[in-house]
This record gives structure tokens, sequence and C-alpha cells, in this order.
């Protein structure tokens, strides 16, 4: 088969770089980037593109070939993220932007080349907003508003339908080449935690910090020993379910001379598996609990339902290491590529046979204002030309290899079964503070 993707995608490579440096300027934060969607929708003009816009809000669906044929899903972030030192506090720090642009790119040389009704084989580019699970306060309003019903934007476009037809998905994510990568130029179906979000809302009692201390109960106090106590529960975490928890306090006080009566801590409980995450969870809020009590505070612990682990699709994953193959050399491949990050991309494989590409091309550190292109043909060309290969591979002659893949793929749960495990998620308890007399 003639790589006439990446034959296009060689053609038209300027266009991809300044395509990607026009989005990285214009970050935007989940669930509010319409300049993004706007020029990604501005590229979707042309004869043989259906366009649908605003799914969840900012998302776009792209379609190409006919509607009865196998599916392939090209998956692409489309938010920014807040990053301390970027200019005005927001930044592509997750290189999100790259696989806009990449995604896009490979879609439309599919679609040019008329590839897909050459190979009787739909193809779909998905743009999905708020892949990066923060500002939860404002996505609560959305919700509240009645304008999302999920707070990630997978999981509100798995709500709203748009993975319903899909045979299969193909994602990519950007790596840094400094020391965290040394010698790796790809990873193939690198695995990725899942996590829980928690939200612990500590409550005391107001005083004068310097003349009436005694009168008041230090809700920062609270939060402060329930941190520790997590931190004490670490030695019980088995190595193989590779927990993490990282909480920060978003709130811890009004003034310095006032006891602080209302603390709010943040985190995720991350993990291998959903079992690993729900006793993590048990832990924590037992953390949570024990701090508030030993002060005499309150707490309400709220829990949303974050991230599924990510379990690429094996199958797909000999498809897209055939491709990569051809573009890198056998011992630049990671193909056992652990990472105790989460994506909701792992929510879209307990659904849909999916399959990632990690790529090189950048430097620094993964979100922070570091995370920058280190050249712009490794950044964005290389894996676009992989991306495009594996399309074409997995097409075949009508489809037979979507065909091959979605046969033997045994989902996780069904939508309905997916979607009630996301309302069972959301919780909220309260524990009054204080024990007025200690039983002996």
């Amino acid at each position: 088969m003639e790589l006439l993707t990446s034959q296009w995608l060689q053609q038209h490579k300027l266009w991809m770089y300044n395509f990607a440096e026009i989005l990285r300027s214009n970050p935007e934060t989940g669930f509010y980037e319409h300049k993004t969607a706007d020029l990604i929708a501005s590229e979707l003009e042309m004869p043989g593109i259906e366009v649908q816009r605003g799914l969840a809000l900012t998302g776009i669906k792209a379609f190409a070939g006919p509607a009865e044929a196998p599916s392939i899903a090209l998956v692409a972030d489309m938010d920014a993220l807040p990053t301390a030192g970027a200019p005005g506090g927001v930044a592509h720090s997750c290189g999100h932007y790259a696989q806009v642009t990449i995604m896009l790119a490979v879609f439309r040389a599919l679609v040019e080349t008329g590839f897909p009704d050459k190979n009787h084989v739909r193809v779909v580019f998905l743009a999905t907003p708020a892949e990066e699970y923060v500002q939860l306060d404002k996505r609560r309003e959305l919700k509240k508003e009645g304008k999302i019903t999920y707070l990630s934007g997978k999981q509100e476009m798995i709500y709203l339908g748009a993975f319903d037809d899909i045979d299969c998905a193909i994602k990519y994510h950007s790596m840094s080449e400094t020391s965290d990568f040394p010698r790796r130029t790809a990873t193939i179906n690198g695995i990725l935690n899942g996590f829980s979000a928690k939200t612990a809302l500590f409550t005391g009692k107001a005083s004068h910090a310097g003349a009436a201390p005694d009168q008041g109960i230090n809700a920062l106090n609270a939060a402060t020993l329930a941190i520790q106590a997590i931190h004490a529960q670490r030695e019980t975490f088995l190595d193989s379910d590779h927990i993490r928890i990282h909480p920060i306090i978003k709130e811890g006080g009004t003034v310095v001379n006032s006891v602080p009566d209302r603390v709010e801590v943040e985190m995720y409980v991350r993990g291998a598996t959903n079992k690993a995450v729900i006793e993590a969870s048990k832990k924590v809020d037992r953390a949570l609990v024990a701090g508030a009590l030993a002060i005499g505070a309150s707490v309400r612990i709220a829990n949303t339902p974050g991230y599924q682990a990510f379990h690429p699709n094996k199958a797909m994953g000999e498809f897209l290491g055939s491709a990569t193959r051809e573009f890198v050399s056998e011992n630049e491949i990671d193909f056992h590529d652990e990472s105790f990050a989460s994506d909701d991309i792992g929510d879209v494989a307990c659904l849909v046979p999916t399959c990632q590409l990690g790529y090189g091309g950048f430097s620094g550190t993964i979100h922070t204002a570091s995370f920058l292109p280190l050249d712009a043909e490794r950044a964005y060309l290389e894996p676009a030309c992989i991306i495009g290969r594996t399309v074409e591979l997995l097409a075949g002659q009508d489809g037979q290899g979507v065909a091959a893949v979605k046969s033997s793929f045994v989902p996780q749960f069904t939508k309905a079964e997916y979607l009630a495990m996301l309302d069972a998620s959301l919780s909220e308890n309260v524990y009054a503070g204080g024990i007025e007399k200690l039983q002996r």
C-alpha cells in the first residue's frame, strides 16, 4: 500500500507547523475552548466532511467515508492547563494543541487523498474538551446550570453518544526528550492510572488568633493533621497498585490574625485499577475524618468520578507498533511504558478498543511552562506520519483490520453500566466535629 497519507503530510508540513503555533498561542481551559473550536472548524470546511459542533459545549466531531463502513476515530484533547509562570497563567503545558494539530492533519490527509471511500472505511475526527480534571468549581457551576452532566470532556461526549458509532479509537500524546525519557522516541500502548477526585471542606470556629485562640476551632490544623495522616498510610499501599495521592490546600484561612474556620483541600486518589482506587480512597476518608476529630472540627467529603485506568487494546497496539517501526528504529520504541498519570481516554477504552502513541519532540517537564516543542518535524510531522500509517494498516481493504479488532474486543462496561458507575461515584458525607465525652 502506498504511503499516500505520509506524502500529503510532507507536502503540507508548513501548514501543520503554523497551525500548531496558532493553537499553542491561544490556550483555553476545559469547556471554554471557544476560539480553539472556531480555529479547528475553519480547517474542516471542505467537501466530503460532515461536521458537528457544540458537543459537550465546545467539542467537534467530523466524519468522512461511508456511514455503514467500519469506523476509526482520531481523538484529540483541546484544553490547556492553568500553569505557573505562563503568560496569563494558562498554557498548553500538556501538549494538547499538538494532539489537535496531528489528528486534524491526519484526518485531512486521509480525506483529501480519498482514502475513506477507496477503502470503504469511515474516518472520524473527535476534538474533545476538558481532559484536564481541574477548575472543578467552574465545572460544578456548569453542571448546576444544566450545561453539562459530567465534569470531563470524554465522559460528557460518551454520555451524549459521540462514541456510539465508533469501532476503534486512536490517541496520541507528546513526550519530553530531556532526562525524563532518555533514549526513547516512542511509546506504544503505555498504561495509565485511574483516579477519584475528592474535596474535603473543614469547618471550625473563628476567633482572634492572638487574644483568644482557645475560643476558636482551627480548621487549618485539622486539615494539616489529615494530610499527615494520609502520608502515614503510604506504607500500606501495594507497589503494584501504583497509588498516588497529592492534596492541595485551595483555601487556608482569611486573615492571619483570625483562627481559620474554613479550609478546603482538593486531591486525586490515583491507582492502577478501580479496586485499588476505591480501597485507597477509604483510607483517605479515614485520615480526613481523623484530622477533623482531633481538633473538634467538622469535615464534608465530596467525591466525584475521575477517570478509569487506561488499558489499551493489544490488537490495535500491533498495528500501531508495525506503523511505528516504519519510521523509528526498534531500540527507540518502548512497548512496556507504565505511567502513573491519568487521562479520560481510559474511559473511552472501557467501551471501545483504543490504542495510544506517545512520541518525543518536546523539552522540559510536562504540566509546567517549560514543556515546549524542541523540533517541529519531530514534534508534529513524525507522529502524524505514524498515526496516518496506523489508519492505513488498520483499514486494509474494506476495514478488515478494524473488523478483526472489534470482533475480539470485550468491553469492560456497556454504556449504561458505565454511566451508572459514574453516577454511583458521586457522593457527599458530612462528619460533625468534636467528642463531648470520651468513653473508657
